[in-house]
């Protein structure tokens, strides 16, 4: 089935993003991208997961969503308050989470806030927000500050876009030219003399703050949901995130082969799917009890 292309007005600005399945499954996913991604990124995963609804918004200043205002940053909490303020617009009382990389960091944190309307959480390749120490501050803001004052750059121009394609393939988290072609479907903008990437420069600047660890275990000691964690071997998880699991109440994780995007590529996409779709049956007393099948 096409998903069909989402907009809503979010603080003022509009939020594009795809919904697959019908309006009537028995279970509503609300799926966020990593940095630099969009909602294409589940594309593929989520015609696998069964008779669901799955929800993909490209996050503000990503994909075909607008950029904050000037003057405005991207910090992780706003995109916090950006899909809150979403589940409402769209009466979702009730929804599974489903993040990758970026997208994990944000809906742990929701989990955290929300814990009467979030019924699971999955975090694929990510573990929780960046952090900093707190004698990291002060610099952390300086850099952000000479980061503003700095000269913009001017946008890349492609003349086509098998260019972005291949761009985008050998980037900082390497896809495939299949998953890059996704990607660059919801990634890229029309301009005189050829196309420019959609995204917000701003995306691209140092944080003006992070949390800091303690900050995540707190959330992450609130999160009473199931969480599934799933890691690929060539993916960015570190010794030191891996500790974080200890502070969730009620964790699996599952290690596969792969890199960072292992929803977008075809030799791992099976085992993700089956992961999931694995984790959503084991849970007692939820809606996907008998309902989660993985579709051939």
């Amino acid at each position: 089935m096409k998903p069909k292309e989402l907009k809503i007005q979010v603080n003022g600005r509009t939020l594009a993003g795809l919904e697959f399945g019908s309006a009537q499954a028995p279970v509503t996913i609300l799926a966020c991208h990593g940095w630099l991604d969009n909602a294409a990124s589940f594309a593929l995963l989520a015609p696998r997961l069964g008779d669901v609804r799955l929800i993909a918004f490209d996050l503000p200043g990503h994909g075909r969503s607008e950029w904050r205002a000037p003057g405005d940053w991207y910090a992780i909490w706003d995109y916090v308050l950006d899909l809150h303020a979403a589940l409402d617009l769209l009466e979702l009382d009730r929804v599974h989470l489903l993040g990758h990389s970026l997208g994990a960091g944000i809906l742990s944190m929701l989990a955290a806030v929300l814990p009467e309307r979030v019924g699971s959480l999955v975090m694929l390749e990510g573990l929780g927000p960046l952090t900093q120490s707190p004698a990291e501050a002060r610099l952390q803001m300086v850099k952000a500050l000479e980061w503003r004052l700095a000269p913009p750059k001017a946008p890349s121009l492609y003349q086509d876009l098998d260019r972005m394609v291949r761009a985008r393939t050998f980037g900082r988290f390497p896809v495939s030219e299949a998953a890059a072609r996704l990607l660059v479907s919801r990634g890229v903008v029309r301009e005189e003399g050829g196309y420019c990437w959609s995204h917000d420069p701003r995306l691209l600047a140092p944080s003006v703050a992070r949390l800091t660890e303690a900050e995540v275990k707190s959330f992450f000691e609130q999160i009473a949901q199931p969480v599934l964690v799933c890691l690929a071997d060539g993916g960015i998880a570190t010794p030191e995130s891996m500790r974080r699991l200890d502070w969730l109440k009620d964790v699996r994780l599952v290690e596969i082969k792969g890199g960072h995007h292992p929803h977008l590529e075809e030799d791992t996409l099976a085992a993700v799917v089956d992961t999931i779709a694995t984790f959503y049956r084991s849970m007692e007393k939820t809606e996907f009890r008998e309902k989660a099948e993985i579709c051939d």
